[in-house]
């Protein structure tokens, strides 16, 4: 069983880190932790340096700017990792982590109409793989059902890469609804995922969110967590 949990943690921490540090420590039985909005500063050097201490000695981070948002991924399994140059600007939102068995996107999307350019990224990419896991921010979701109403931009296409890539909450939740973000008016959103190709779907034992992080304020999002038999 592969265990495997995204979380926003909200532009690097800031003030919060003993508070990120402690919700990190409940997640240490994950084999894989992909930490979005991660910074390389001050706060992000702690954080490598606590995970490492859990035995998360393969780390990648997509961004060298102390004050630029990115990806970390920390794993106790071992993986090759790299970011794409043909994503431009948006390399830095992608680390492309190639595990035993699966090929890991971990993701933080754009805003707006710059997520089109992730989305075909991610459609062409995953295309040629039958062994991809899309997982992080992704920043959209589906009309009336990860939102109340029809705000979400790019969500047309967060369907096309669903055709391909299946959701794997919706997989063994249906329509139900949960929340991962809130705007300050208190409107709710599905922003955060797990999407896995259909080879992997069946090996879906559970997805599930774990909101105690964002009720807490640790982070305005809350945590997601796939368990996956290989």
């Amino acid at each position: 069983m592969t265990t495997i949990t995204t979380w926003n943690i909200r532009h690097g921490g800031g003030s919060r880190l003993q508070q990120i540090i402690a919700v990190l420590n409940s997640y240490s039985s994950s084999d894989v932790l992909v930490i979005t909005e991660y910074r390389p500063n001050k706060n992000g050097k702690a954080i490598r340096a606590f995970l490492e201490e859990k035995g998360y000695n393969h780390q990648f981070a997509t961004v060298t700017e102390e004050n630029k948002n990115g990806v970390l991924v920390a794993s106790t399994l071992e993986f090759e990792a790299k970011t794409d140059d043909r994503l431009a600007e948006h390399s830095h939102r992608v680390a492309i982590a190639q595990f035993e068995g699966f090929t890991l996107y971990g993701c933080y999307f754009p805003q707006q109409k710059e997520k089109q350019k992730v989305f075909d990224y991610l459609i062409e990419e995953c295309g040629k793989s039958n062994r991809s896991i899309i997982t992080g921010d992704i920043n959209t979701g589906l009309h009336y059902i990860d939102e109340k109403g029809k705000s979400f931009y790019c969500a047309e296409v967060l369907y096309e890469l669903n055709q391909i890539m299946p959701d794997a909450y919706r997989h063994q939740h249906g329509e139900r609804k949960e929340y991962s973000w809130f705007s300050n008016a208190g409107n709710g959103f599905r922003i955060d995922h797990f999407m896995v190709s259909p080879a992997l779907l069946g090996g879906v034992q559970s997805c599930e969110y774990d909101h105690e992080p964002r009720e807490s304020k640790a982070s305005d999002h809350s945590a997601m967590s796939l368990e996956l038999s290989l």
